[in-house]
């Protein structure tokens, strides 16, 4: 029994299953180039669901996902694409070359296949490594003499270091640690690696499970939406190791060899700062905030150089030029600062600078709507993972001096033969002046006069536009249905606010008369009015869909606007009762502490505008709710009142999924019938494939449906 509860507790709360399922080779030969004239064919959700993704399949910034060589003529990176019909994916290490020639690039060569999707861990509240649904960057490191690259692969129990000879010859796997090998990088001779592991991640895990026999203290280590058991809730520090290449032998770190996976702070750097990097020349930059006291402060950029006597001599670059600054760089001479920077209408945009010895101030070398991510310098260029709103991840090749981009590699050349819809950013400001943005995506067919419904996608609008947060909503898909999709990114927060000294303060302010949501709901109006006056919208047939926070912004826009006529939502829902109930002790502790009623007399009155279940009755909208099975019980009670009422609802539960979801099968199901959704109750249209015939039985005897004679089949496209 004590074996069979360790198993599960790790199984939902540590980076890795204890005993997973052998990981089948789910990897086709590789197609051959798209034989397909460009722009011949629409989009389907398993065209999208297919891709083959470079990292992480959002654009939050993140490490490289790729490794150059030491020559800076090769790239290693993992390719790797979801397999829906096995729900599976095929993870392929492959070598690119690193210098676009003038001939069309070559195919990357293959040299190690398969292991399981790891899926990353991240902090929530007092739980320090949650399993999450989206996966771990893993960054393939070269050897310093260029033979060997050493990656992190899971096969077998926990994700292990393994070494691949970059000319050939089979992978092996270089440590055999009971747990997950986190991150790791070479020493400079090349006879060891620096590894992290987090061993009190499985020690906690074990302790709670050699407790079963007596039961559990329902205490903080609870959140039930989470487990049905305690949370590893205890620091768990990052444990660095030297494995030796040649034996194996493991043994600690020296604080030189932590240092090359942690660097330690510059000389004088304040405590918020972050970016600190050292010119060969011995001068150090980094990004620190404006108002230190502030949790949302703008940024600047400052350089520090040694001086002979006094002081070190100081050079700021303003909150004017440099706020958004993520990423600094120096050139190898130590003459130039780069910095990469989001900047633009709501952040909408990147940019990179270059700032010269002697410069009063940066200027710009690159500016784009799209999204880089994982730079990595090398003395003539700048290798990024580039991604546009039209078209998915690729590596290119940076000039310092020019700004211009070569592809590398692009691992979805089929991507060509699709017609798209065309896309138009719509810049917003709302009415408590804060600034975002939208991106407006037409069908590939429309023509001048005609009008389309449209579906709203949330809550971040940058790079690729895919799915949304949570890549649930299939954008490109809609489109080719006929309808118009807005990807709408939420404002950042109102200026009366910015000066909070904390994350629980700011969280206080917005939760104030509800300021935050108002501010998000004044946003997306002004979208949608700017959408609407291109006078290719039907007003008439609005829809909105959300995922995480963007399900409390389809709550709040459900309840106190009459736009949308049919919602989707990935998680459901925000509520006085049982919200703080699943989330645990130390959350409905947060939640008094911003001031939120849960189970006091005036709660009613305070959760009137955002309550979904207290408010059935006001909802028109027909609701789908598609949620991970951990927190399905979030939208009980919402259920439960919407059938009471006679209100078309419907939720689906995906087992064995988290927050986000990250299963294939459930991708590709979530989006054909997001679509079919908004197909049948937007366009009054149905698939007729047989296979769905229950589908809409269900959906035609809903109160408010359509009659099925009303209801056509949807147009065969090629």
């Amino acid at each position: 029994m004590a074996l069979a509860l360790a198993l599960l507790l790790a199984e939902a709360t540590i980076a890795w299953p204890v005993s997973p399922a052998p990981v089948a080779d789910r990897c086709d030969p590789p197609a051959p180039p798209a034989s397909a004239p460009p722009a011949s064919r629409l989009v389907t959700a398993r065209d999208l669901a297919r891709l083959i993704d470079i990292g992480r399949s959002d654009p939050y910034d993140a490490p490289p996902p790729f490794g150059l060589s030491p020559d800076g003529k090769t790239i290693a990176v993992i390719l790797r694409q979801a397999d829906p019909a096995h729900n599976a994916y095929c993870q392929r290490l492959v070598l690119v070359s690193a210098v676009p020639s003038g001939e069309p690039p070559a195919a990357p060569r293959e040299i190690d296949r398969g292991g399981a999707f790891i899926r990353a861990t991240y902090p929530l509240r007092t739980f320090p490594a949650l399993r999450a649904g989206y996966g771990q960057v893993i960054t393939p490191h070269w050897s310093p003499d260029g033979r060997t690259i050493a990656y992190i692969k899971q096969t077998a129990g926990p994700p292990q270091a393994w070494l691949v000879p970059r000319d050939g010859g089979p992978a092996r796997t270089l440590t055999a640690l009971p747990d997950a090998v986190e991150n790791l990088a070479w020493n400079a001779e090349g006879t060891a690696l620096i590894i992290a592991t987090r061993p009190a991640l499985r020690q906690q895990s074990d302790a709670i499970a050699a407790t079963a026999g007596e039961g559990y203290l329902y205490d903080d280590r609870f959140a039930p939406e989470l487990a049905d058991h305690p949370i590893p809730s205890a620091p768990m520090p990052l444990v660095f190791s030297r494995v030796d290449i040649a034996s194996g032998t493991i043994q600690p770190a020296t604080s030189a060899e932590r240092a090359i996976l942690v660097p330690p702070p510059a000389p004088g750097q304040p405590p918020q700062a972050s970016g600190a990097t050292r010119s060969a020349d011995g001068r150090w930059a980094w990004i620190e905030p404006v108002h230190p006291a502030w949790v949302v402060s703008a940024r600047q950029v400052v350089i520090e150089a040694p001086a002979r006597r006094g002081p070190p001599r100081r050079w700021l670059c303003p909150e004017a030029l440099c706020d958004g600054t993520m990423h600094l760089w120096w050139s190898r001479d130590g003459a130039t600062l780069y910095l990469l920077q989001r900047t633009g209408w709501g952040r909408s945009q990147t940019r990179l600078l270059r700032w010269r010895r002697g410069a009063p101030r940066p200027e710009a070398v690159l500016t784009t709507d799209d999204v880089l991510v994982g730079c990595v310098p090398r003395p003539d260029a700048l290798y990024c993972a580039r991604e546009s709103s039209a078209h998915p991840r690729v590596l290119v090749r940076i000039d310092w001096r020019s700004g211009a981009s070569r592809t590398v590699l692009d691992p979805n050349p089929q991507w060509a033969q699709f017609r798209l819809g065309t896309i138009q950013r719509l810049k917003v400001r709302n009415a408590y002046g804060v600034e975002s943005h939208a991106d407006l995506v037409l069908p590939p067919d429309h023509r001048p006069g005609e009008r389309h419904p449209l579906v709203v996608v949330q809550y971040l609008s940058e790079g690729f536009l895919r799915g949304g947060t949570g890549d649930e909503n299939p954008i490109q898909p809609l489109a080719a249905r006929g309808f118009a999709v807005l990807s709408f990114a939420r404002p950042a927060a109102v200026p009366s606010v910015r000066d909070a000294p904390d994350e629980t303060e700011l969280m206080r302010r917005e939760h104030v008369d509800w300021l935050d949501r108002r501010s998000v709901q004044s946003a997306l109006e002004e979208a949608l009015r700017q959408a609407v006056a291109t006078g290719a919208i039907d007003p008439a047939r609005m829809g909105i869909t959300g995922m995480s926070e963007g399900t409390s912004m389809t709550q709040w826009a459900l309840l106190n606007s009459k736009l949308f006529k049919a919602a989707e939502l990935g998680v459901c829902c925000e509520g006085p009762t049982i919200y703080p109930l699943v989330a645990g002790p130390v959350f409905e502790r947060l939640g008094r502490q911003l001031g939120t009623a849960w189970f006091e007399p005036q709660s009613e009155q305070v959760w009137k505008p955002m309550d979904l279940a207290a408010n059935a009755e006001r909802i028109t909208a027909p609701i789908l709710i598609q949620s991970d099975d951990s927190e399905y019980t979030n939208a009980l009670d919402v259920v439960a009142q919407f059938r009471l009422l006679g209100k078309p609802i419907e939720m689906w539960v995906m087992p064995g999924e988290p927050h986000f979801k990250w299963q294939p099968a459930h991708r590709l199901a979530m989006y054909e019938r997001t679509m079919d959704w908004f197909s049948f109750w937007l366009q009054r249209q149905r698939d007729c494939d047989p296979n769905k015939a229950t589908q809409y039985q269900r959906w035609l005897a809903m109160p408010g449906a359509p009659s099925k004679d009303e209801v056509t089949c949807l147009p065969s496209r090629p």
